[in-house]
């Protein structure tokens, strides 16, 4: 089996967190880590045909990557391991998102949300209560998704160095779950981040058609001119990832647009 997309896309996310880590280079990086910087740049390159899990995780580690990308990156390494890189989506973890992989290194997320609670914003008791009404899960992997759900939460908007972040919510994500046992601790949660200078939650009112009725997307941004804005968005087939500057700047206009026709959260 010859190096394939896992590889590279473990190589792209041990650089992005060295980079992130203050590590300018491989030489300095394997310097601290008391290795050579053949090593860290052939994990990086993303060619070698094995990576082996414990050293994916070690060098994530010393660069302070949340545990949850840890766990994935490590899952990752093991699935090329153990079977082939291009068959991953059907073989890995079913809670394996890239998004999650990615979100700590943005340094603004935008999102559009026009059934759920966004994630991110989600009480324990809310995300319980949607994974147990979709009946994909089972009860073990709830609780693995809900940890998981936790740390994202953490590394993101709660961190030393949190992500701006803006979310418009639809009138209807709101609504849903009126009456709910959950309802008053997942408003005052929403509330609660809204007041946090790096949070700002905006409402859609219930006014027939938008501009983003193609449905839940999040925008995520990059420092330095070489990253482009990242797409995310989740249709009837699944997630798709976009990074096409022309798409991004549309998905973006959208975004601007919807947001012209909400009202800050009060």
């Amino acid at each position: 089996m010859s190096a394939g997309f896992l590889q590279r896309d473990l190589g792209d996310l041990l650089k992005s967190w060295r980079i992130r880590a203050g590590f300018s280079s491989r030489d300095a990086a394997a310097e601290e880590l008391g290795t050579t910087k053949e090593i860290v740049g052939s994990y990086e390159a993303g060619k070698l045909q094995y990576m082996e899990p414990m050293m994916v995780g070690g060098l994530l580690r010393k660069y302070e990557a949340p545990e949850y990308v840890i766990a994935e990156a490590e899952a990752k390494a093991k699935q090329i391991r153990q079977g082939s890189s291009n068959t991953w989506r059907d073989n890995g973890p079913m809670w394996f998102e890239r998004l999650t992989q990615l979100e700590p290194l943005a340094t603004s997320i935008d999102i559009f949300e026009d059934s759920y609670v966004t994630g991110l914003l989600q009480t324990r008791a809310y995300s319980r209560a949607s994974m147990e009404a979709e009946g994909l899960l089972t009860l073990k992997k709830i609780e693995v998704a809900l940890n998981v759900r936790s740390e994202r939460r953490e590394a993101i908007i709660e961190s030393a160095r949190p992500t701006k972040i803006r979310v418009i919510q639809s009138r209807y994500s709101l609504d849903v779950f009126q009456g709910s046992d959950f309802c008053e601790e997942q408003l005052a949660q929403l509330h609660a981040d809204n007041k946090r200078p790096n949070v700002e939650i905006y409402v859609l009112p219930a006014r027939g058609f938008h501009p983003s009725m193609v449905g839940p997307y999040t925008i995520l941004g990059f420092e330095g001119g070489a990253n482009r804005d990242v797409v995310y968005h989740e249709g009837p087939l699944g997630g798709m990832y976009e990074a096409d500057k022309k798409w991004a700047e549309r998905v973006r206009g959208l975004f601007s647009d919807t947001l012209a026709l909400s009202e800050r959260l009060t």
